[in-house]
């Protein structure tokens, strides 16, 4: 073997090797051949900022639409294009894009242009665009009357709604959610608003607020190459869209931010700072106030008690200190009302876990709703997504330390494969994933070797250690009976739903009623729950005209005429719509064979 020596100047006996010439300066500014891996690495990030200050300029030139909505966006959406244009300009003039004073400067350009498009919306808008934003504007005005919102009526929301009918919450009942369905935190950030005197859509601006505030905190705890990540997270429309028209899990991201920002520091030395106590504390709060947070709370213990493991620790005591505080933090906030009114505490805390809701999402339930096979069994389903969140938590354990930077983006799995799997179930975590990736202990360096395959590998080599091995295995059979699940699930329809007739006005453009015959595949009566899904959300059970709906008997068959609780307009000329039609017991959905709509589309 040659020394280090050797190979730079040569096998004995040859003449040295002339060294590589320096890159000329021409190549590195073109990111030719000869440049250095600094240069292209500066390149990379100007070419990031580029895209953010893109952002930036775009969002000026979406802000100038909204003039007849609030004259004040006349002057500063041509601003806030112009500072996009200069934006563009600077990230490649700026000595290095890594300066604080560009970086913050561009994250404040980033938040007024996110600002500014949704203000006229926000602004003029009359009524919320979710039952969610609805209840909780009720809510926050109850209590800060004075009433405890868990035993006040929420009927009032309706009015805030524009046609309530088509932002309600199904359940499986044929009711639908009509009161409180989170912790006590989710109407707890919304009080101060409405104190300080606004009063105007404050939810929407509240949820805003917060997604905001969330992007600032990712921006701060990002290393400062990659803090364009953030800038682009803010401005993605995804989020924006979400978290400005209604999407009231924005409150609890910042306190998830900061809970597993540098989560594995958890009981550290002193040098740790913040990190080293503040992870449970944010996380309390993040659980007070939407039930998702729930979920993080099983592998940020497992975590922390695999890594004091690692470190020579005492795993256990670190463990339950840090559910204890976790706990303890959640108490405070919602244990006054949870002594006051233990019921109905209870009942809107468990709400979305324990209610019979409809089917929804854009999960694996998809294949149900939008009529690819038959229906499912929604109790099943929602095992299957237990099952998959008990399978992602052992892989986790297993594979740790290579998982330490991944389960936050393999959490949403479990919400994929349950009954109600929304959009932003899916994407929620997004955010403090990133964080959550970029800051443990070990983050600035490379993947594992072998990536993906090598993690496959690890968790097959883990019987080598006991505990690694009942996780592995709890991982396998977790998998298998989920995927068990999903298939009963999906074989176990107890109706059988056929479209007999429509029934339509003038020129084919309203519903009036739709026939329909349901065979009942049971052993006992049902009461078939029916809506009508044309790629919107549903606006309510379709009923009889005269006289009750009656029960289908056991291995029997009923026809019913059904009318839409709303003015309900007919599909459009080639698209598809179902009917779908709801048990109580077993929790079931069942689905026609999917229907052409046959109105010809408006005349310019």
């Amino acid at each position: 073997m040659t020394s280090t020596q050797d190979r730079h100047l040569g096998a004995p006996g040859t003449a040295p090797r002339p060294p590589d010439p320096p890159p000329l300066a021409g190549d590195a500014a073109r990111g030719g051949e000869g440049a250095t891996a600094s240069h292209l690495f500066d390149q990379a990030e100007r070419g990031a900022w580029t895209l953010v200050w893109l952002g930036v300029l775009g969002s000026g030139l979406g802000a100038w639409s909204t003039w007849t909505e609030s004259s004040t966006m006349s002057v500063l959406a041509p601003l806030i294009a112009l500072a996009g244009t200069v934006g563009l300009v600077a990230c490649w003039l700026v000595r290095t894009p890594r300066g604080r004073r560009f970086q913050w400067l561009t994250l404040a350009a980033v938040v007024v242009s996110v600002v500014a498009t949704q203000y006229g919306p926000i602004h003029t808008r009359r009524y919320y665009t979710t039952d969610a934003a609805a209840l909780d504007h009720v809510a926050t005005l109850a209590l800060v009357h004075g009433h405890n919102p868990y035993t006040t009526s929420m009927a009032g929301a309706g009015s805030l709604l524009d046609v309530p009918a088509r932002f309600w919450t199904y359940t499986a009942t044929g009711g639908f959610v009509h009161d409180v369905s989170y912790p006590a935190g989710s109407f707890l950030v919304y009080a101060l608003a409405p104190l300080l005197g606004f009063h105007h859509q404050f939810v929407d601006w509240v949820d805003l607020g917060a997604w905001l505030v969330t992007g600032v905190l990712v921006f701060a705890a990002l290393p400062r190459r990659l803090r364009w990540l953030a800038a682009l997270l803010v401005l993605t429309p995804l989020f924006v869209g979400i978290f400005g028209s209604g999407g009231t899990d924005a409150p609890f991201l910042p306190f998830l931010v900061l809970a597993v920002w540098r989560w594995d520091r958890y009981g550290g030395p002193r040098r740790d700072g913040l990190a080293r106590w503040s992870g449970p504390v944010a996380l309390g709060v993040a659980c007070a106030i939407k039930q998702m947070p729930w979920f993080c709370v099983p592998f940020l213990v497992a975590g922390v008690v695999l890594e004091a493991r690692r470190r020579g620790r005492r795993p256990v005591r670190l463990g339950v200190r840090y559910l204890a505080t976790v706990a303890a933090v959640f108490a405070v906030l919602n244990l006054p009302f949870a002594l006051a009114a233990p019921g109905p505490w209870w009942h809107g805390s468990l709400t979305p876990l324990v209610q019979p809701l409809v089917a929804d999402g854009q999960g694996l339930v998809t294949l149900a709703t939008q009529g690819i096979v038959s229906g499912v069994d929604l109790t099943v389903l929602s095992a299957c997504g237990a099952l998959v969140f008990l399978a992602v938590l052992c892989a986790f354990v297993a594979g740790y330390p290579r998982t330490k930077r991944v389960w936050l983006l393999l959490v949403p799995l479990a919400m994929f494969a349950s009954a109600r799997s929304l959009s932003s179930y899916l994407v929620d975590l997004v955010p403090a994933a990133l964080v959550a990736a970029l800051t443990v202990a070990g983050a600035g360096g490379r993947p594992p070797p072998g990536g993906l395959g090598s993690l496959v590998a690890s968790l097959g080599a883990a019987v080598r250690t006991p505990w690694r091995r009942w996780a592995a295995a709890g991982c396998a059979l977790s998998a298998v009976g989920a995927v068990v699940a999903a298939v009963v699930a999906f074989t176990s329809v107890p109706l059988a739903v056929a479209v007999r007739s429509v029934h339509t006005g003038p020129a084919g453009s309203r519903f009036y009623a739709v026939t329909v015959t349901v065979d009942n595949h049971t052993g006992s009566p049902q009461v078939p729950h029916v809506l009508v899904d044309m790629g919107s959300h549903p606006s309510g059970f379709w009923l009889p005209r005269h006289g009750p709906l009656l029960a289908v008997p056991p291995h029997g068959r009923r026809t019913y005429t059904l009318s839409p609780p709303t003015v309900t307009y007919t599909a459009l000329r080639g698209a598809g719509w179902v009917v779908q039609a709801y048990t109580a017991d077993p929790r079931a959905l069942s689905t026609s064979a999917v229907q052409v709509g046959t109105r010809p589309p408006p005349q310019p």
